[in-house]
């Protein structure tokens, strides 16, 4: 290794399904499912079809030193393979200096593999600033929105389940924040409960814990750009009463619009059929049920409503709303008036 090399998850994995291990991985950043998923992935290129485990070592930061983790990394296979030497906490290692990583680095046992792993380095440590210079480092790092939402296709596809654009998003939005460990799990139980494989609809979002019940979410946003004040609070008070938390039912509310708008901007440029779906993340039949979900609401309107639900946002998670049935209506009068005035 000359220098050191940064990867996102993505290369990394495809990288070890051609066959490439390299000799020292730093796994760096917050999402803890990553660092597992990585480990899980060196063990399996390391170790092809359940081979013996004799040559794998794991230690924890606290309970070890820099030097003898080099030094299991300096040792040869016994079974001829590679050795995997896997360090989490890294960042706790003992270590006086980072001299002898620095020879390591210069010259690593092409028959090992080392992994630093730790949620978070301490960037000013000569330690971090060896690895800088020579090991390969993989992103870790939690997920956007958007990359959310391709993560929940990209896990179902791999099962054998389909998922349109606007639930992937109306799930990533649900679980923000929520970490990959948790949204898998949430994964794994929505496919049970579907069953055989198939395209998942909105009624199957329901048994997600933290995804707000979409299709009612959605029917309250429709009364509200339909100017139907008094059908969109009564929904909205009826889903809080029955538990559905603020922050969620906001979420499923402000996906609506936020799609509504990107159909309204699709409409507008006459786009062909074709490109819609790669230029919006819609399809041409969501296109045209939003078009006639939303009937004449401009752009401009559908901006102020998902401003006001920012704003809302705001006050419910800064605790500024102490009525949260209260702070939807507002929500609702400001938005529907508008509709309402539009018509």
């Amino acid at each position: 290794m000359a220098k050191s090399t940064r990867l996102g998850f993505t290369q990394f994995r495809e990288s070890l399904r051609r066959g490439s291990i390299e000799p020292v991985y730093v796994l760096e950043g917050e999402e803890v499912f990553f660092h597992d998923e990585a480990i899980r992935l060196l063990g399996g290129a390391a170790f092809p079809g359940g081979a013996s485990s004799v040559d794998r070592e794991s230690v924890r930061g606290s309970e070890a030193s820099l030097a003898e983790v080099l030094d299991l990394a300096s040792t040869y296979p016994m079974s001829g393979g590679v050795r995997l030497i896997v360090a989490r906490e890294a960042d706790t290692l003992r270590s006086e200096t980072a001299d002898a990583l620095r020879s390591y680095l210069a010259r690593p046992n092409p028959k090992s593999c080392l992994v630093l792993s730790d949620l978070k380095f301490d960037k000013r440590r000569a330690v971090y600033k060896a690895l800088l210079a020579r090991a390969v480092f993989v992103d870790c790092f939690p997920l956007d929105e958007p990359r959310t939402a391709l993560w929940v296709k990209e896990r179902l596809r791999d099962s054998g389940f389909g998922i349109s654009n606007d639930l992937a998003d109306a799930v990533a939005a649900g679980l923000a924040g929520e970490g990959l460990g948790r949204l898998e799990g949430e994964l794994a139980k929505l496919m049970t409960h579907i069953g055989e494989p198939r395209p998942v609809q909105a009624g199957d979002l329901s048994i997600l814990a933290s995804v707000p019940r979409v299709e009612t979410a959605f029917m309250v946003a429709r009364h509200v750009l339909q100017g139907k004040r008094g059908e969109a609070i009564a929904s909205a008070r009826a889903l809080l009463r029955s538990g559905e938390e603020p922050v969620r039912l906001l979420g499923g509310m402000s996906w609506y619009f936020r799609n509504a708008l990107k159909a309204r901007a699709a409409s507008a440029r006459r786009i062909p059929v074709r490109e819609i779906g790669p230029a919006y993340g819609l399809s041409p039949d969501k296109v045209g049920q939003f078009r006639g979900e939303i009937g004449e609401t401009s752009a401009e309107d559908l901006r102020k409503a998902l401003a006001w639900c920012m704003r809302v946002d705001r006050e419910l998670k800064g605790m500024g709303a102490r009525d949260p049935a209260n702070a939807f209506e507002r929500l609702i009068h400001a938005i529907g008036r508008r509709a309402a005035a539009a018509s």
